[in-house]
């Protein structure tokens, strides 16, 4: 008897996980064709995952060496013709720019603390680029005690010597007097 509940244990297990699959077994195209848009992509709706390396370039670059105070590193990832628009709707241009502007912001805190909530690398098929998006939140600190807590979000685009040639940031500050 108990080899016969064994087997049927067995069968039925066996039974439900296969039937299973091929209810949730969908292709690519077939989601893609099921999920209209309701508006036109006016840059490209044409993206696939992109190459991770990138993300760890940007997370280690823009993110823990803004952190542990260390911009010397910038020019090993950063494009000479870098154009960065940084949440404050300031532009900046080129990389020695770039840094400077980096070096005299970092140097009004006395602590850092970065967490990065998500972070992923893209491909945009259609346009032939590579971009890194990074969700995060960070608490900076000033001399006088002064905190400053924001969630921002980055997006890089990686130029094809695997450079990150422009930045768009945004962020949602909360900043407290």
């Amino acid at each position: 008897m108990k080899k016969f509940i064994t087997i049927l244990s067995i069968s039925v297990l066996a039974f439900s996980c296969s039937d299973q699959k091929t209810e949730t077994t969908a292709t690519p195209e077939a989601a893609k064709a099921s999920a209209p848009l309701p508006y036109t992509a006016a840059y490209s709706s044409d993206f696939e995952m992109g190459n991770p390396a990138y993300v760890a370039t940007i997370l280690q670059g823009s993110w823990k060496d803004w952190e542990t105070n260390n911009m010397d590193n910038m020019k090993s990832w950063v494009a000479d013709t870098i154009v960065a628009f940084h949440s404050d709707n300031t532009m900046i241009q080129g990389a020695d720019s770039l840094i400077a502007l980096w070096k005299r912001g970092r140097a009004e805190y006395v602590s850092v603390i970065d967490s990065v909530d998500a972070a992923m690398a893209v491909y945009s098929k259609d346009k032939n680029e590579n971009w890194v998006l990074v969700w995060a939140r960070e608490i900076n600190q000033k001399a006088d005690g002064k905190k400053d807590t924001m969630a921002l979000m980055e997006t890089w685009r990686i130029n094809k010597d695997g450079k990150a040639d422009m930045l768009l940031q945004f962020d949602r500050a909360k900043r407290k007097k």
